[in-house]
């Protein structure tokens, strides 16, 4: 069961990524089973037993014969499936709502955690696996997740709220608790706890923000984490990490950065030795550790995974119950967690996770300026919004002779003597560009798919007091290079591309597009930096249309 799909990218040729596996109509401002009391004599040990089921079902009796809501823009039918319906055409499916599942639902028991997430029937491991490490942190999970002290009693409506970051803001979601079942079993994803609801519920929220649960299969975990966090995901290749990178990555972690991988995909014999060691192909997983362990003479670089079908584990080196473990002190193994059980997460030396996994993102709510893994506070954060308008403004990469047609905005670069002094004489600036694109929505004019987009920065002015005021032509363009970004990404199909750059104070051009001329679709540029930039439109600017 495979979670990914293939990416085009646009000319340049960088490292690919692969694709791994609101409102509401009410007035407003794991298999589980239900589960049966067994019979049994009445005694007083069993008294207080007896009295609580009979809450519970009097408690359910209640919300039986209470008029709970039911989303008419996101109904309990097969067209919230979308192209899944023939699949199950063949399966009962029954939409039933927690109180009909479980004698004891509960929105969230004991707090949110990484362990709750089960995946089902449905290819979205890239969404659940970096659901599963936002679960983790309170301060962002509580972002997400509108709490209902009413969950379950007799004071319950049936409407689930929710929050997704979407292309500069948080947007309201609002579902009814209505979740597809077959034989008594939820169909897609779920907590490990049969009780709890919160996973599947999120997971349905999603996809109605994305118009049917088929939306979702296939995806990047770093369009997730933007939109459970709002924050920027950066891309590396596993292959060519360093050594000593692994230190940058725990310190990433340790400070905390979420971190999503996908495992390799080759159709050869490699490949199937990997299936061999417990390695899903093409699949996310997350990093939920990092450590170093003393095994014999050597301290051995160590990186925890988790696979969010919560089973399925890694089989090689330092996997549950291998020899290497039985070198290492009970003292370190009950530190690290270390369990035999078949959880979906485990161990395995940073040599093989270099080989194992193809793409790894880091996800923070602030970049990592100066690469020591820990992310810093980008004091100046700026928003820009805008349309790219066929026959208008859409004028194709700097190879097009309509390139100068594109927005065109005025980058400029204060002088800050202390970031000077911390960064060698420049300042570093994140530029993330991000086409405003939804699942399963397509608009008049655009295409279904991702288009490949970029964007290119020139150089002005050394001084931060030239201003351009008008938009530059096309022998501008044809007689300046742009700067390159440091990690080389731009120009690819992907719904955010982002580029680092290091630059000295003054004033430059920004120029975003997409590779092909006259696409039209929304877009918002995101600019991140630790000294003082502002940022304007010289011209060529479209506003964005109203159902961004």
């Amino acid at each position: 069961m495979g979670c990914s799909a293939s990416v085009e990218s646009g000319v340049r040729t960088w490292p690919s990524r692969s694709r791994c596996c609101a409102g509401a109509d009410a007035p407003l401002p794991s298999s589980v089973s239900s589960g049966a009391a067994n019979k049994s004599m009445v005694t007083p040990r069993n008294w207080t037993s007896l009295t609580e089921n009979l809450q519970v079902l009097k408690r359910r009796k209640q919300l039986e014969d209470k008029k709970l809501f039911i989303d008419s823009q996101f109904p309990p039918r097969d067209v919230s499936l979308g192209s899944k319906q023939d699949r199950y055409a063949q399966r009962k499916i029954v939409w039933k709502r927690p109180h009909e599942i479980s004698l004891h639902p509960v929105l969230i028991a004991d707090g949110t955690s990484r362990h709750d997430m089960k995946q089902g029937d449905l290819n979205d491991c890239w969404f659940l696996s970096t659901l599963s490490l936002v679960a983790e942190k309170p301060q962002l999970i509580s972002k997400i997740i509108q709490a209902d002290p009413n969950f379950g009693s007799s004071e319950y409506t049936g409407i689930f709220h929710c929050r997704f970051w979407q292309f500069g803001s948080w947007t309201e979601v609002f579902v009814d608790d209505l979740l597809p079942t077959v034989d008594g079993k939820l169909l897609f994803a779920r907590s490990s706890d049969p009780n709890e609801f919160w996973v599947s519920l999120v997971e349905k929220a999603y996809a109605k923000l994305n118009k049917s649960y088929a939306a979702l299969e296939y995806g990047f975990e770093a369009d997730a984490y933007t939109d459970l966090t709002g924050g920027l995901a950066e891309w590396y290749t596993p292959s060519s990490l360093r050594e000593n990178d692994f230190y940058l990555m725990r310190a990433a972690f340790q400070c905390g950065a979420v971190i999503g991988c996908l495992s390799v995909d080759r159709q050869d014999t490699s490949g199937k030795k990997r299936q061999a060691k417990g390695m899903v192909p093409n699949h996310s997983y997350v990093v939920t550790g990092a450590a170093e362990v003393p095994y014999i003479d050597v301290a051995v670089k160590l990186v925890r995974m988790r696979n969010p079908w919560g089973d399925t584990e890694w089989q090689g080196e330092w996997c549950d119950g291998g020899d290497e473990w039985k070198r290492v002190p009970e003292t370190i193994k009950r530190e690290l967690e270390v369990t035999s059980k078949d959880d979906g997460e485990f161990w395995m030396s940073f040599s093989d996770f270099r080989r194992e996994y193809s793409n790894m993102i880091i996800c923070n709510m602030s970049p990592d300026f100066d690469h020591d893994g820990i992310s810093d506070k980008a004091a100046y954060q700026l928003l820009l919004k805008g349309r790219w308008e066929a026959e208008q403004n859409a004028g194709g990469w700097l190879e097009c002779d309509t390139f100068h047609l594109n927005p065109q905005y005025q980058l400029v670069v204060y002088h800050d003597a202390h970031v000077e002094r911390r960064y060698n004489g420049r300042h570093p600036l994140v530029v993330a560009l991000l086409q405003v694109y939804k699942r399963g929505v397509s608009r008049p004019g655009e295409a279904e798919d991702l288009y490949a987009v970029g964007f290119e920065i020139f150089q002005l002015s050394e001084s931060a007091s030239t201003a351009v005021m008008e938009p530059l032509n096309n022998q501008f363009f044809q007689s300046m290079d742009p700067l390159m970004p440091e990690n080389q990404e731009t120009y690819a199909k992907y719904r955010e591309t982002s580029g680092r750059f290091f630059l000295y104070p003054g004033r430059y051009l920004l120029v975003p597009s997409t590779h092909e001329p006259n696409q039209s679709r929304d877009y918002v540029l995101r600019l991140f930096s630790v000294g003082k930039i502002e940022c304007g439109s010289v011209g060529n600017i479209v506003q964005p249309s109203n159902t961004s």
